[in-house]
C-alpha cells in the first residue's frame, strides 16, 4: 500500500490537468498513488487522461457530474494510503510537497493535518502572491484562519472519523472540514510554498461574497451542533452620544429617509443570537426614540459621553445596570450607531467566531493590501524592512469599528477587548462609519443600490 493518496477531481479543466498530474509524477517522494475523478467533463479531459492510463500508480474514474464534495468522498473511498491530500485539477505541486508534508505526519503522530504556504498564480501561471501563514504554536495559537482546502495532507482514518466531506456543502467544503477537524485533532503547518493555487475568472474564489456567506452558514451550523439551545447569554450595547463630527442630534438625522440609529436597531432586532439590547445615551430624545421602537434605553452620566471619553466606563455602567435586574451576560456585543450598513449576519458571525475558536474577543476588520508607512527621521519609511511587492507582503487588517464582541470576563476598565483577539472580515462597503457629510452622501448611494437590488449590492454584502 502506498503511504500517500493524492486525489484530483476535474471537470472541464483539460487545459491544466496535465501540469497537475505531472507535478505528482515528478515528486521526489515516490510512495504515492493518484486517483483522478473525471466529474462529467465535456472538454478534452478524457483524451488528456488517456496519456496517463498506463501508469499503474494512477487510477482514473469517469462519472456523470456529481460535484466536488461527493466526488472527493468517492475518491477517498478508493484510497489506500495512510495519508490523503487533495490536488485540484487547475493547481500543481512543488516537487518536494509530498516528501515534506508526509515527513511532518511521520514525525508527529498526534498531528492529523499539515498544510503549507503556497503561491497564488494567474490563469496563465504568473506568480501573483506568496501566501504566507504564521507558524502554529510559535507565532499563532488561535486557529481561526483555516488551511487551504487543497494542498493539506490528512491522516485518512482521522478524515473518516470526522465524517469526510459534507455533500450538502457546495462551497467552502475545506472550511467545513477545518471546523470539524480542529475540534478533535492537532494541526500543524510548514512555512514553505509547496503548491501553486491558480486564480482565474471562472474560479469559485473570485466570488468573495459567496465565500463569506458560505463561511457564515458553516459557523452557524457548527455553533448549533456544539451548543444546541444552551448558548451563552449576550448583551448588545449601543452607545450613542448626542454630539458628533457631523453635528448634534446626528443619530436621529435621516439617512435615505430613515433615522441613522434606526439602522442599528433594526439589525439588532434581526439578530437572533442576541439575548438583550440596550441603548446608552446622555440625550433624552435619543433614549425616547429607542424606547419607542422597543429597545431599552439607559441614561448615563454626561462625563461618560465626552468626545474623548473611553468606552469602557460606559460598558461597565451598562453591566452594573443590567445586573440589578438579575441579568448577567456571558458576552457583550458593542455596536456603534454610526455604522448603518453593518448587517445582522455580521454580528452573528462575530459571536459565532468567539464561540468556535475561543479567543477573548472578536472584532470586525477590513483587509488592507496597500503599502503602509510611518514617519521617521528621514520622512516616510515602509512598515516592512523594505518596499516589497504585493506577493511578498503579509496581509494587514484594519479595525473598521462595526462589531466588537467580548466575553464579559475579558472586559476591563482599560480595554474592552482581551489579549487573544479573533476577527471577522467585512467588505469596506458595509464598514462605512459616518464621520462627515461625504460619508452620509456615500451611504445614501450604497443604500440606493441595496434598495433596487443592484448586482453590486449583493457582491458587496449590502
Amino acid at each position: 500500500m502506498p503511504k500517500v493518496t493524492v486525489y484530483t477531481v476535474s471537470r472541464d479543466y483539460a487545459r491544466y490537468l496535465p501540469q497537475a498530474v505531472k507535478s505528482v509524477i515528478n515528486q521526489t517522494f515516490r510512495d504515492w498513488e493518484l486517483i483522478i475523478i473525471n466529474d462529467g467533463s465535456t472538454d478534452d479531459t478524457e483524451e488528456v487522461l488517456r496519456h496517463f492510463e498506463s501508469d499503474p500508480r494512477i487510477r482514473i474514474v469517469h462519472q456523470p457530474p456529481r460535484g466536488l464534495p461527493p466526488s472527493c468522498n468517492a475518491a477517498i473511498a478508493l484510497a489506500t494510503g495512510d495519508y490523503i491530500v487533495r490536488l485540484d485539477a487547475d493547481d500543481y505541486f512543488d516537487e518536494n510537497a509530498l516528501l515534506i508534508l508526509a515527513g511532518v505526519l511521520d514525525s508527529h503522530p498526534k498531528v492529523g493535518l499539515v498544510y503549507p504556504d503556497y503561491f497564488l498564480i494567474s490563469s496563465d501561471g504568473e506568480v501573483l502572491e506568496h501566501v504566507r501563514r504564521e507558524k502554529i504554536g510559535d507565532d499563532v495559537g488561535l486557529l481561526d484562519l483555516p488551511a487551504h482546502g487543497a494542498g493539506a495532507m490528512i491522516r485518512r482514518h482521522f478524515f473518516l472519523e470526522v465524517g469526510g466531506y459534507d455533500e450538502s456543502v457546495d462551497c467552502q467544503d475545506g472550511y467545513d472540514l477545518w471546523l470539524k477537524f480542529i475540534d478533535r485533532y492537532q494541526v500543524r503547518n510548514v512555512n514553505l510554498p509547496l503548491f501553486y493555487y491558480r486564480r482565474h475568472p471562472v474560479s469559485l474564489s473570485a466570488n468573495q461574497e459567496r465565500i463569506l456567506r458560505a463561511r457564515r452558514a458553516l459557523k452557524e451550523r457548527c455553533v448549533r451542533d456544539r451548543y444546541g439551545v444552551n448558548r451563552p447569554s449576550i448583551l448588545a450595547v449601543v452607545p450613542v452620544r448626542n454630539s458628533s463630527p457631523i453635528g448634534d442630534g446626528w443619530a436621529l438625522r435621516p439617512l435615505a429617509g430613515i433615522p441613522l440609529l434606526q439602522y442599528t436597531l433594526d439589525e439588532i432586532r434581526a439578530c437572533a443570537s442576541l439575548t438583550k439590547a440596550i441603548v446608552i445615551t446622555e440625550d433624552q430624545a435619543i433614549a425616547a426614540f429607542a424606547q419607542a421602537r422597543g429597545t431599552e434605553a439607559l441614561m448615563r452620566p454626561k462625563e461618560m459621553a465626552r468626545m474623548n471619553s473611553p468606552i469602557e466606563p460606559t460598558i461597565m455602567f451598562a453591566l452594573e445596570a443590567v445586573a440589578k435586574t438579575g441579568f448577567k451576560p456571558d458576552i457583550v456585543c458593542l455596536l456603534h450607531a454610526d455604522t448603518p450598513l453593518r448587517r445582522a449576519y455580521h454580528v452573528t458571525e462575530a459571536v459565532n467566531t468567539l464561540l468556535i475558536f475561543g479567543p477573548d474577543s472578536v472584532i470586525s476588520v477590513c483587509e488592507n493590501t496597500r503599502l503602509q508607512y510611518h514617519h521617521h527621521l528621514n520622512g516616510l519609511e515602509p512598515m516592512f524592512q523594505r518596499r516589497v511587492l504585493r506577493f511578498e507582503r503579509e496581509a494587514l487588517y484594519e479595525e473598521n469599528g462595526a462589531v466588537y464582541v467580548s466575553w464579559t470576563r475579558a472586559i476591563g476598565m482599560q480595554s474592552f477587548v482581551g489579549a487573544r483577539l479573533g476577527h471577522i472580515v467585512m467588505p469596506r462597503e458595509t464598514s462605512l462609519n459616518i464621520k462627515s457629510s461625504y460619508d452620509l452622501w456615500l451611504a445614501e448611494q450604497l443604500l440606493a443600490l441595496r434598495n433596487v437590488k443592484h448586482p453590486l449590492s449583493e457582491s458587496w454584502g449590502l
